[in-house]
């Protein structure tokens, strides 16, 4: 019996010590011990912030270089045959094969129906401030890239092949994304849209009254809802599984709150049947560019009246506190890459109604 007892008290004791020894130890860091999941979790964000401004950092250098004759250059064409969300993918692939080949992305200014160089600098930030020029003739980007100063993707370029399909995976190794994030991928394109969508002053203020207009207030829920032309390409989706999503948002909140939801879509019928089947729900939309956008004909889709609504309705599902859309929609995955470079776990802010994430 008296050796059980000591045997308790040892224990005790040794109890007592460790978690003595504990305490003085978050007390030389100079954090109580109720604040230390604070403490913890403010060290990872910073460290994360360290990562994102390392990445801002090696994206304004790499389109800045000190002589631009000397240069090497990744010419990229404007011109693919496809939608906004999509040239903006395409023009990550350049940004992805430029930072793994150290080249500065120079715009290739192909005269084609959708948007021209002047044309993205109508909205966006030129890409770089002291290099956007090359001299010709240039090659196209082939097996032999690495030998010419400069080499230009095609206008019907798409994915990599010959091994390249890994640059499309994964951040090259100089690039580190936080451990936190879900998708190191998301998190790297997300930076590289992000340099990309770096809007004019003249945008800015139209977003700004855009929201002004509509009454955005946040916080607030978004959808995107995509029909026209994406119904041949993906499955279609009922507006109740969008809406099972916002509705879970919502039995989160207080009760009696005014249940308002930021509405993207390129189809006026959405947003009647949207409203008449959800009476309780005020949705927000513009309804001057829901109308333009159902327009689906090739001229209309690449006007410069669409380019404005749809850079709009990205602005402000970015802003949007939780979103849902579709992931087979590139300007879902467009908001999907920027709030995972944005923010830890983008999971608990986006949901997909239908496919998970993949960059390739």
């Amino acid at each position: 019996m008296m050796n059980k007892r000591r045997v308790g008290i040892f224990l005790t004791v040794l109890i007592l010590t460790a978690t003595l020894s504990v305490y003085q130890w978050i007390r030389l860091i100079d954090v109580n011990l109720l604040q230390l999941p604070t403490f913890l979790l403010t060290t990872a964000k910073q460290d994360d912030q360290d990562e994102n401004e390392a990445v801002r950092h090696f994206l304004t250098k790499l389109q800045h270089p000190e002589e631009c004759g000397s240069a090497r250059k990744l010419v990229c064409p404007l011109s693919p045959p496809c939608g906004f969300g999509c040239l903006t993918h395409k023009l990550v692939y350049c940004f992805i094969y430029a930072a793994r080949t150290n080249r500065t992305v120079v715009l290739y200014p192909f005269p084609g129906p959708i948007i021209t160089k002047e044309g993205w600098e109508r909205y966006f930030l030129p890409i770089s401030e002291n290099c956007t020029s090359y001299s010709k003739p240039v090659p196209f980007w082939g097996p032999d890239h690495d030998q010419h100063q400069v080499v230009k993707i095609s206008p019907e370029y798409a994915r990599p092949t010959q091994g390249l399909e890994e640059w499309l995976q994964v951040p090259p190794p100089w690039v580190t994304a936080p451990p936190t994030v879900e998708s190191p991928m998301a998190w790297w394109a997300g930076h590289i849209v992000q340099y990309l969508y770096r809007l004019q002053p003249s945008m800015v203020d139209h977003v700004r009254a855009a929201k002004e207009n509509i009454g955005f207030i946040e916080p607030i829920p978004g959808m995107q809802v995509r029909r026209t032309d994406k119904i041949k390409e993906a499955e279609f989706k009922p507006l109740e599984e969008y809406m099972s999503s916002i509705e879970r948002y919502y039995d989160n909140q207080k009760k009696g709150v005014e249940k308002r939801v930021y509405l993207a879509t390129d189809e006026p019928a959405v947003v009647t049947d949207l409203r008449n089947k959800y009476p309780d729900y005020t949705f927000l939309t513009d309804s001057a560019t829901v109308t333009a956008a159902s327009d689906a004909s090739f001229a209309s889709r690449y006007s410069a009246d669409i380019h404005v609504g749809i850079i709009t309705d990205i602005q402000l599902l970015l802003s949007c506190e939780f979103v849902v859309c579709t992931l087979s929609s590139n300007i879902c995955r467009l908001v999907y890459e920027v709030q995972s470079s944005r923010m830890w776990n983008v999971g608990e802010t986006l949901h997909s109604a239908d496919i998970a994430y993949k960059y390739l």
